[in-house]
């Protein structure tokens, strides 16, 4: 058994019990056998499936649950057999990705693990094992079923738990949304998963970078042109639509990612793409306008091809962690919170009365 020293003989974590029911609760740590393993957290970033889930859209969650699925720590004790299989020791620092795959379903089988439906990190059920199954905590189990990935030392906590939104990024523009070299990408809704779209697309080697986000969107959208953003428009659909058209000569985009939380911003998606165009749709569907009228209409018309997406594959975390260890981008402009974890319900709803937020992290090590 490798092992380093324990803090205490409990762990902090805030649990999820229902719409605006969140509770600072205490959960003794798990003996380690020989297959699993313990980890320290460091961070954990605020999902918009986390916000999503405290206001009552819940997708993916066992109620009540240990929120939380972004993260990053040192492993504190682990097992033989998961030192071997993961090719870590305790002291190590790694990302745990959200998924626990069974491995034997139809998904799994087929490679898409993202899509197992075992409940993840951050919505499995505090009932099940240790409950230690969520980031917003001092130290989360590690299962036999976890993917892990090693990490830089000395990378600030708060860029590594961008891991995720960034790897999505990568792998929704060049791999979803299928956009070759000196191409358009049209990114809309500049949020946590539309800026790293915007790195992903400098990435891929795109030619135009275009963001569109809203009036009170100003400070991401200044973020937006830091990652790399050629133009970001605001307004209504024809003021975007007409914009689009004469930065692009008229041929629209060839990759749109709609990363807002709208139906109407699906529409303006479809819109902005150009003939034969993939538009990854990656946002909740949230009321707000738009159609199915609209959509088919611009999807036979102009022969769209339409993706949803699920998170990423785990090859795309390695790149994304060498990335964010190259410091080629100014990541840090995304990092706009810090919370302890007792004021994880201030996290979770600050993007709501502050549009200047685009990340808050969670550092159980905060006082």
């Amino acid at each position: 058994m490798s092992r380093t020293s324990r803090t205490s003989g409990t762990s902090r974590a805030a649990v999820l019990y229902g719409p605006g029911e969140l509770r600072i609760e205490e959960f003794p740590l798990p003996e380690i056998r020989a297959d699993d393993g313990l980890l320290k957290v460091e961070a954990t970033g605020v999902c918009g499936t986390d916000m999503a889930a405290y206001h009552g859209v819940n997708p993916f969650y066992e109620l009540p649950c240990a929120l939380g699925h972004e993260l990053v720590g040192r492993i504190v004790e682990i097992g033989p057999d998961a030192s071997a299989r993961w090719n870590v020791s305790a002291g190590d620092r790694v990302v745990v990705e959200e998924y626990l795959p069974c491995g034997t379903c139809r998904s799994c089988l087929a490679g898409a693990y993202q899509m197992c439906e075992v409940p993840r990190y951050g919505g499995k059920s505090v009932h099940s094992g240790c409950g230690l199954f969520g980031g917003y905590s001092d130290y989360l189990y590690l299962h036999p079923q976890a993917i892990v990935h090693k990490v830089a030392d000395d990378i600030p906590a708060e860029l590594v738990q961008l891991y995720i939104p960034l790897s999505n990024g990568l792998d929704w523009v060049a791999g979803i949304g299928g956009l070759r070299p000196g191409g358009t990408v049209v990114i809309v809704g500049p949020g946590p998963h539309g800026l790293s779209c915007v790195v992903g697309a400098r990435e891929a080697g795109a030619g135009t970078v275009v963001v569109v986000g809203r009036p009170a969107d100003g400070t991401r959208l200044d973020v937006a042109r830091a990652l790399g953003a050629d133009h970001t428009l605001t307004g209504d659909l024809p003021e975007v639509l007409s914009a689009v058209r004469e930065l692009t000569g008229g041929v629209l985009a060839d990759t749109v990612i709609n990363a807002a939380d709208s139906s109407a911003a699906l529409e303006t998606a479809t819109a902005v793409a150009g003939n034969r165009a993939t538009v990854v749709q990656a946002g909740l569907a949230k009321g707000g306008g738009g159609g199915a009228e609209a959509l088919v209409d611009a999807m036979n018309r102009k022969v769209l091809t339409l993706r949803g997406v699920r998170g990423r594959p785990s090859r795309m975390v390695p790149p994304t962690l060498r990335l964010i260890e190259s410091g080629r981008y100014p990541l840090e402009r995304m990092c706009t919170g810090r919370f302890p974890i007792e004021q994880t319900e201030q996290a979770l709803t600050v993007t709501a009365r502050d549009p200047s937020a685009i990340r808050s992290s969670i550092i159980p090590g905060l006082v």
